[in-house]
């Protein structure tokens, strides 16, 4: 296997995507991202925040993006369903906050 398809990020979160409950594959543990989780195109986003977008190395680097719960992850124009999502950092959205919620009142 190339070595260098090995190392991209891609690689490795296709391999875990695969094999979400276990993170094994061919009786290998694999290294986990930071949160541990990663998630396809689809996907339901169960928790507002900020997520890194890993497309394929050819199409661009990660970047970050921020989610809303109660959504999906997109589809990518290039990469199609082969974009992958981890989460960075959950943070939520100012409208679903009490205090900031539509129709509360100022105290």
């Amino acid at each position: 296997m190339n070595t260098q398809r090995q190392n991209s990020p891609i690689f490795h979160a296709r391999i875990i995507s695969a094999d979400k409950n276990t993170g094994n594959f061919r009786g290998r543990k694999l290294p986990r991202h930071h949160s541990g989780l990663i998630f396809s195109a689809g996907d339901p986003v169960r928790q507002s925040g900020i997520y890194e977008v890993i497309h394929d190395p050819q199409h661009r680097q990660a970047h970050e993006a921020v989610m809303l719960h109660d959504t999906s992850f997109p589809v990518c124009d290039t990469c199609k369903d082969q974009v992958r999502f981890r989460l960075i950092r959950t943070a939520p959205y100012i409208f679903h906050d009490e205090d900031f919620e539509e129709g509360s009142e100022n105290k």
